[in-house]
C-alpha cells in the first residue's frame, strides 16, 4: 500500500511538470514563459510552480539597483526569494513585461541572452512604463534548457543603446 502511495504521489508531481514541458524546450521557449508568467492584469494569479519550474537548482537572480551613496549596487536573490519578495506586488500592479529584442549568444550547454524589455504597470491608479536589460543566463543539459541566472538593469534613467532595441 505504501508503495502504492508512493507511486501516485511521484505520478502526480511528474504529472504537474509535464505541464510546462514545452517551456523549457528551447532558448526562446523558456524566456517566452518567463516574461508570461511574472506577467498578467490585476485579476490574474501567476502560477508560480511554472516559474520554479524554469530555474535551475542553485539559480540567482541580481538587479543593479541606484544607490545614494555608490553609485550603483548589486541586489542577488533566489527565484523563491523573488516569488516571496514580488508574487502579491505584481498581481496588485498589474505588472505586464514583454520583451522588445534579443540577442544571443550560445556554445554547447552554456546560452547567453540579452533581452531588452518593457514593463507596463499601475502605481496608485496611475499608469507607469519603464524599459531595460536582462542578461539571462541558460544551461542546456541536452534534455531541457534551466535559467542559471538572470540579472537585469532597469534603470529607466538610463538610455537604452540602439542595438539593444533592433534599430
Amino acid at each position: 500500500m505504501r508503495k502504492l502511495m508512493l507511486l501516485c504521489l511521484l505520478g502526480l508531481g511528474l504529472n504537474a511538470n509535464a505541464q510546462y514541458q514545452q517551456d523549457v524546450v528551447s532558448g526562446d521557449a523558456i524566456i517566452k514563459a518567463l516574461y508570461d508568467v511574472i506577467s498578467g492584469p490585476s485579476s490574474k494569479t501567476r502560477d508560480w510552480d511554472r516559474f520554479r519550474f524554469l530555474f535551475g537548482k542553485e539559480a540567482r537572480m541580481m538587479t543593479a539597483v541606484p544607490h545614494k551613496d555608490s553609485g550603483t549596487i548589486i541586489r542577488t536573490i533566489t527565484p523563491e526569494q523573488y516569488i516571496e519578495r514580488n508574487g502579491k506586488r505584481l498581481q496588485e500592479i498589474g505588472f505586464i513585461e514583454k520583451e522588445l529584442h534579443r540577442i544571443t549568444e550560445a556554445h554547447g550547454a552554456v546560452t547567453h541572452m540579452f533581452s531588452t524589455y518593457q514593463s507596463d504597470f499601475t502605481v496608485n491608479g496611475n499608469a507607469q512604463q519603464s524599459r531595460g536589460i536582462n542578461s539571462i543566463q541558460l544551461f542546456y543539459d541536452g534534455s531541457r534548457y534551466y535559467i542559471v541566472s538572470v540579472f537585469w538593469d532597469g534603470d529607466s534613467k538610463k538610455t537604452i543603446d540602439k542595438k539593444y532595441l533592433g534599430n
